[in-house]
């Protein structure tokens, strides 16, 4: 009884330096664990320490000290599956998620982030899908899974997932983003434009969103706006040759061959080592010289 209260005690001192003085609360716990080193209420915390401190491999050594311990410590074996997460040991990750037998939604959405990271999306899909028979509060999970649904080519499902998504949270940039690539791909090129514009209107800046913005509005005739969106793009991104790419194109496209060059020539300053952009550079001398000499 006195060494519970004991123990007791040196955890509650632990938690109580925590938020002001997380190294004290670790010596404390180590001053503890001398005393009861089969503690495993004070291994625990001090796993949980160094988990959010980001510290994981420390954590690691000590999550696995309680499972030594107490091999089937179900807190221990997910906090210990996340930091292999943390560090990007997604195999380890997925083998300790394997060993817990009640699923619950961080599970599923972990575990099926640590599937996507090795290439296998047609079982991240399958885990993911698990996690709507629970009450989901949050939008990452019908944002993670729609994008598993486009990397897959299941536009349509990815459309749909993205429309409950819609329902339940609103109207956000990275859902009409998201939207408007489906669209693109399904080769419903209207309502790709919607989506990007509300995504426009939603503040998403990425090099990456005007370029396919802007080849959408291209295809409907809106050249003055994909132009602008590519312009856009490389002040994003000015290292992104294939925004370069696009906006030249769209120029000789509609023998705006000056306006072509400018931006190649900008290009070579930018990305010297693409070959892309080095012909397209050419390729544009070659057409002016002979328009001079026609001239």
């Amino acid at each position: 009884m006195a060494d519970q209260k004991k123990l007791s005690n040196i955890l509650w001192q632990a938690k109580m330096q925590l938020n002001t003085n997380w190294l004290e609360s670790k010596r404390i716990l180590q001053t503890g664990l001398i005393e009861f080193p089969k503690s495993v209420e004070l291994l625990l915390l001090m796993a949980d320490i160094y988990f959010s401190k980001k510290i994981f491999r420390k954590a690691v050594g000590v999550y696995h000290q309680v499972l030594k311990i107490d091999p089937e410590n179900e807190s221990a074996i997910f906090q210990l599956a996340n930091s292999f997460l943390a560090i990007s040991e997604y195999k380890l990750a997925i083998d300790y998620y394997d060993r817990l037998y009640a699923d619950f939604p961080e599970l599923l959405y972990n575990k099926a982030y640590a599937f996507s990271k090795i290439g296998r999306n047609d079982i991240s899909i399958t885990v993911l899908e698990n996690i709507f028979f629970y009450k989901i509060t949050s939008l990452l999970p019908y944002v993670f899974l729609a994008e598993l649904y486009f990397l897959d080519g299941r536009h349509e499902d990815s459309i749909k997932t993205l429309e409950k998504a819609q329902l339940l949270f609103g109207k956000r940039g990275n859902i009409s983003y998201l939207m408007g690539l489906a669209h693109y791909n399904l080769k419903n090129v209207l309502k790709a434009f919607v989506a990007f514009e509300d995504a426009e209107k939603l503040q998403v800046r990425s090099a990456n969103f005007y370029k396919n913005f802007a080849l959408t509005c291209n295809k409907i005739g809106k050249t003055e706006k994909a132009i602008d969106l590519l312009l856009n793009g490389i002040k994003s991104n000015p290292f992104d040759p294939i925004v370069y790419i696009e906006l030249i194109q769209i120029y000789m496209e509609h023998d705006r061959f000056d306006e072509a060059l400018a931006v190649a020539q900008l290009s070579r300053k930018n990305i010297p080592y693409s070959v892309t952009l080095s012909m397209l550079h050419d390729k544009l001398m070659l057409h002016l010289q002979k328009q001079d000499k026609k001239e």
